[in-house]
């Protein structure tokens, strides 16, 4: 009885196990502290390396196939989010709460990215040779778009569009946070 109770308080034990959040080399809180901070850590760094990854695949001339590699890399963010679900955390409203100074350089690095990716992959499609040729097959985009200005403008466009729609949820999640704080605050206050 007590390990079906156990399981349907945990939802995300099977998640656990995995990270191995309840082995003996987990420490003790200090210690798992730091391993959880580590794991955090680890997690944005390799999301950085496969767009890193993506990057170079889009100069060394399989652009396209690049794009598997960053739709990859959004594993780690709906894994994430889904566990937070599972344990009634709403990831969107921490997410809301993320300082000015991270959101901007997380920004930055992500337009820096996206403008360097699309780019090699518009050099590919418009001369028909990456920047760099390393021989990997078909030197040849097929059906190459007849301006490769409408895919570099769709891509700015996306990326505007994309910024607009994550500052406009921000703002809700914001106001959204002050509001629960402020019902809270009130609620402490009646006690």
């Amino acid at each position: 009885m007590n390990s079906v109770s156990d399981r349907k308080n945990r939802p995300n034990a099977f998640a656990d196990r995995i990270a191995g959040f309840d082995d003996p080399s987990m420490g003790d809180e200090r210690e798992r502290d730091i391993i959880l901070r580590a794991y955090t850590f680890g997690a944005v760094v390799s999301t950085y390396v496969f767009f890193a990854l993506a990057l170079v695949f889009a100069v060394l001339g399989a652009g396209m196939w690049s794009v598997l590699i960053v739709l990859g890399s959004i594993v780690t963010s709906g894994v994430i989010s889904g566990y937070c679900k599972r344990e009634n955390v709403d990831f969107s409203m921490a997410m809301a709460r993320v300082s000015p100074r991270r959101l901007i350089v997380g920004n930055i690095v992500g337009a820096v990215f996206a403008i360097v990716w699309v780019g090699a992959i518009v050099f590919h499609m418009s001369e028909g040779y990456p920047l760099i040729d390393v021989e990997m097959g078909n030197q040849t985009m097929p059906g190459a778009p007849p301006s490769t200005y409408s895919i570099a403008i769709g891509a700015a466009f996306g990326f505007i569009i994309a910024l607009t729609l994550m500052t406009i949820s921000r703002v809700r999640k914001i106001k959204q946070a002050r509001a629960e704080a402020a019902a809270a605050a009130y609620i402490e206050d009646e006690d």
